[in-house]
């Protein structure tokens, strides 16, 4: 039987980094929020929870959290088009499905990650795709032991690459055999060195299996 490689999806497989920030000017209109254009300063205040994200910038009762999730719902269809998979993604993908079972669970809604991945057609080389319908979120372990359950296979068996530190948390807490995260989504590698393995560039995916 193959082993399994589970990969997050923003981040890792999309560059919706921009996209992300878009939305969260978004959310500081009808917030009234003061947040600044600079990169490294959502690379600070995203977390893998954007329940968590809010909480920071003080936004923290039910109608402040239905009230994101209209403004984020409303900003993957206003800016979806900014979003692309990162360079040798395709090839990557192509190359480990050879040899391997591919996963993606991500914090993302469902529809949207299949919809994205089929319109970059990346989709074939998924046996399993699971999004924020499917199970508690990340950096809860939850998601990623439903994944390993659907696919019959152990966690000693199964890499998880992710790019923020509550994927590796969550890794960690669902006793993963290999944890990568990658410095080209949005963590900076500062947060990043409790994993087991880091890379710079989606090509050297390849060489770490």
């Amino acid at each position: 039987m193959k082993n399994l490689i589970i990969f997050d999806y923003d981040g890792v497989l999309v560059d919706s980094f921009e996209l992300n920030k878009r939305i969260y000017k978004d959310l500081s209109v009808e917030f009234n929020l003061d947040l600044p254009n600079n990169s490294d300063y959502y690379r600070e205040l995203w977390e893998l929870d954007w329940r968590e994200t809010m909480k920071k910038l003080g936004l923290s009762t039910k109608e402040d959290f239905e009230k994101n999730y209209i403004i984020y719902s409303n900003g993957l269809k206003k800016y979806g088009s900014m979003v692309k998979p990162y360079d040798d993604i395709p090839e990557v993908l192509k190359s480990l499905s050879k040899k391997y079972k591919l996963a993606v669970v991500s914090n993302n809604f469902r529809d949207e990650i299949k919809n994205k991945l089929k319109e970059f057609n990346l989709l074939q080389f998924f046996d399993v795709t699971y999004g924020a319908e499917d199970g508690e979120l990340k950096p809860s372990p939850d998601m990623l032991i439903k994944c390993m359950k659907k696919l019959n296979i152990k966690p000693k068996n199964t890499s998880f690459i992710g790019d923020m530190d509550g994927d590796i948390q969550s890794g960690r807490a669902a006793k993963l055999g290999k944890i990568i995260a990658v410095t080209y989504g949005f963590h900076l590698k500062n947060k990043l060195m409790d994993a087991d393995i880091i890379i710079d560039n989606p090509i050297d995916l390849i060489k770490k299996f």
